[in-house]
């Protein structure tokens, strides 16, 4: 037995005032000489007997009632099963319901998050009458649809049957968290949570500290885990989807690559592979003979953008148990030409000899005749003639062994890159690094790297180092990851400086009201290492400025101190470092689902409304944000990104102006399961049932819900005993 309002039971204090009253008019005799009083002597002592006990009986009947209030007033109750007898007593709980995307998996007929929800109804039905349940919807997020428990079922089952699924991954520790946390202030004898999820491992990444939550709140939470997942053996997915040419001019052919994975336990035969853009049929197909249990492939696929602007690019495989990750969708923006300016630091005397001899043919890959009519405009200048250059006539500016510049020249390269300008920086015997250190890097704060010194000896071929071979991460040589797009590590340097990336630290946001900090150091990115050389210094770093992009070279972009500019890797590489600094403004067209979006937009615009076209919804269900003004740009931002696919926003009149795309996470398409050591442990800290819709949750609970109130047999009983009391009192105080 326990009080569910245990500090009033401080109450029964109270039967001490009755005992002090009767010990303060204790009757008190008053002696009188009085010649007849030897005849009643006798009569007043038997009356003094009866009058001693009737007191004593009213006073204990008083006690007695007031120790019945204080107890009712402190609610107890039985938590055993025995005390059925009692009726049951309401519950207050907290339903989590997994509405991640892996609740998707169908059996043919029935979805797991259908199964899901039918479960959430049975589990309202457990609860007796006059009971309150809150509704969390997890997912890596906690959505508190009835985020404090109501007493209105109807409501509940109207938002149950309304619930969305999501393309999101699963993390179940918050919503757990967040139920024993909405319970904990909570009054009432039984307090239960219910989650009900498919039991897919990657939900339960942190399953220790789930274990801990669940067993710390044994003694007054009692909580039921309800799996209904079915075990599955097949699931074919697109795991990825990126453009590997870097960039993507207008008709031209532009490779993309998707990554196909098999996550069931059989080997998948002759799986074909189609790329859409937009709503066009298939631009290019390609058919997986193999794929083992566990393995991937990555698959090359081709196509062309007719029109400039922003399209959706989409790989699909045939559709299985788990629609959700049979696509990808990619954003782009076309493009059709990229202008770059060339800074030659040594021109040479002849073509050859010049500093961007590889670097303009690596940029223009194509006979001479087809050299006008490519997407790539190169402009060459001299340093001197930096001086009268219009950097914002160009996308991209290059310095290839460039020694130094005025200060004026660095101020306005200084802001064509927050603007959105790219700047690549190649090393070289003609630069001066105390230059670029001071004025460049300390000064504006625009470099990624400083330049330490020189190491290696370009006079010699015998000594050289190369570049690592492995953990090729950043997305401008993430493609030679696959032994199939080549190798860099067979490129020869024989001299180089050594790239010392400079020391960064997150700015802290504003407070509000505040004026923003220091321009330099908000607008600055962390400095990446895009490649090391073997010996383990960077041989290119790159970070953010404003809206651009800086990227430095160690060595040179000539034949001088390396053999690159003659390898095959070249070529790709300048292009898809080319593609980085020009699509700086486009990386956030591809967002994971559930990552807020965000876009500069044109001033104009601010102030107006967008409207936002999400994917598998319908021009009903549009969304409308507002363009404000964030950190001095005009910008549109939308954070509902729970669906994976296309996401278009129209800004005024025009339809479809811009388009976004949200990519779920490959982990969702995983078949791993909790093992049955795993729900055993469960068990321990739980109730766990495994459901199917021709389960009962009813009866499957019924053995587990225990508990009742008995406040109200107690308060009449009082009531009967103050009765007592009263009748008494008037019967003891009759004229006798």
């Amino acid at each position: 037995m326990g009080f569910l309002n245990p500090l009033l039971l401080f109450g029964l204090a109270a039967v001490s005032v009755p005992i002090i009253i009767h010990l303060l008019n204790r009757r008190k005799f008053q002696k009188v000489v009085w010649a007849a009083m030897r005849f009643i002597k006798t009569s007043v002592e038997q009356n003094q007997r009866r009058m001693r006990i009737e007191d004593l009986i009213l006073l204990a009947l008083r006690c007695l009632l007031l120790a019945l209030l204080a107890l009712a007033l402190a609610r107890p109750a039985f938590k055993n099963a025995g005390s059925e007898f009692l009726g049951q007593s309401k519950v207050t709980g907290v339903i989590v319901l997994d509405n991640s995307e892996s609740m998707g998996m169908s059996d043919g007929t029935t979805t797991r998050f259908e199964k899901a929800r039918q479960a959430a109804e049975q589990a309202l039905e457990t609860m007796p009458s006059g009971s309150a349940t809150a509704v969390l919807l997890a997912s890596d997020i906690v959505n508190g649809v009835i985020a404090e428990p109501t007493f209105d079922f109807n409501l509940a089952r109207k938002v149950l049957r309304e619930a969305p699924l999501t393309d999101r991954a699963t993390d179940l520790l918050p919503a757990v968290q967040r139920a024993l946390d909405t319970l904990k202030q909570r009054i009432g004898i039984r307090k239960e949570v219910y989650v009900i999820t498919d039991g897919q491992l990657a939900g339960w990444k942190q399953m220790t500290e789930i274990q801990k939550l669940l067993e710390n709140s044994q003694r007054d939470v009692r909580s039921h885990i309800v799996f209904v997942n079915e075990h599955e053996e097949r699931n074919l997915a697109v795991t990825d989807l990126r453009n590997a040419s870097g960039l993507a001019p207008i008709n031209q052919p532009i490779r993309f690559e998707a990554r196909v994975s098999n996550f069931g336990r059989e080997e998948m035969r002759n799986t074909r592979v189609s790329l859409n853009v937009d709503s066009e049929p298939p631009s290019d197909e390609f058919t997986i003979d193999t794929l083992p249990p566990g393995g991937s492939k990555n698959v090359s696929l081709f196509a062309k953008l007719r029109s400039q602007g922003f399209h959706s690019i989409t790989a699909r495989i045939p559709e299985d148990r788990l629609p959700a990750d049979d696509k990808r969708a990619l954003a782009v923006r076309a493009i059709k030409e990229v202008r770059v300016l060339l800074v030659d630091g040594d021109p040479g005397n002849e073509p050859r000899d010049s500093e961007i001899f590889f670097l303009r043919h690596a940029l223009i890959p194509v006979p001479s005749d087809e050299a006008k009519n490519y997407f790539v405009k190169i402009i060459r200048i001299t340093t001197p003639e930096m001086a009268g250059a219009r950097l914002d006539d160009f996308d991209a500016v290059i310095l290839a062994n460039v020694r130094d510049f005025s200060d004026v020249v660095a101020k306005n390269m200084e802001e064509y890159v927050r603007r959105g300008g790219g700047l690549v920086i190649f090393s070289g015997d003609k630069i001066n690094p105390a230059f670029y250190n001071e004025q460049l890097a300390n000064k504006y704060h625009l470099l990624p790297a400083t330049f330490g010194p020189a190491r290696g000896n370009a006079e010699q071929d015998a000594e050289y180092f190369t570049i690592q071979d492995r953990d090729l991460e950043h997305s401008i040589v993430s493609i030679w990851s696959d032994p199939s797009a080549g190798t860099l590590s067979s490129v020869r340097f024989y001299r180089a400086h050594d790239l010392v990336p400079v020391a960064y630290t997150k700015p802290p946001q504003p407070k509000p009201g505040e004026k923003a900090g220091s321009v330099q150091f908000e607008e600055a990115g962390a400095p990446q290492v895009v490649v090391k050389f073997s010996h383990g210094t960077p041989a290119l770093v790159e970070r953010t400025w404003g809206l651009g992009r800086v990227v430095m070279f160690a060595s040179t972009a000539d034949t001088a101190w390396n053999d690159f500019a003659v390898r095959p890797a070249f070529v790709p590489l300048i292009h898809r470092t080319l593609g980085a600094l020009v699509q700086r403004q486009d990386e956030g067209l591809n967002v994971r689902v559930g990552q807020k979006f965000v876009r500069r937009v044109a001033s104009e615009l601010l102030d107006k409304d967008a409207r936002i076209f999400k994917p598998r919804e319908t021009d009903a269900l549009l969304d409308m944000r507002r363009i404000e003004m964030v950190n001095g740009w005009p910008m549109i931002q939308y954070d509902q990104t729970d669906l994976g696919g296309i996401y278009e926003v129209a800004i005024g009149e025009t339809t479809g102006a811009v388009r976004f795309a949200a990519q779920p996470d490959a982990a969702e398409s995983s078949l791993d399961e909790l093992s049955s050591e795993q729900k055993k442990l469960l068990g321990t800290v739980a109730h766990v049932v495994d459901w199917a819709p021709n389960v009962s949750l009813k009866d499957q609970m019924h053995q587990e819900q225990s508990g009742a109130e008995f406040w109200l047999p107690i308060v009449i009983i009082a009531m009967l005993i103050g009765a007592v009391e009263t009748f008494l009192g008037q019967w003891f105080s009759r004229a006798k």
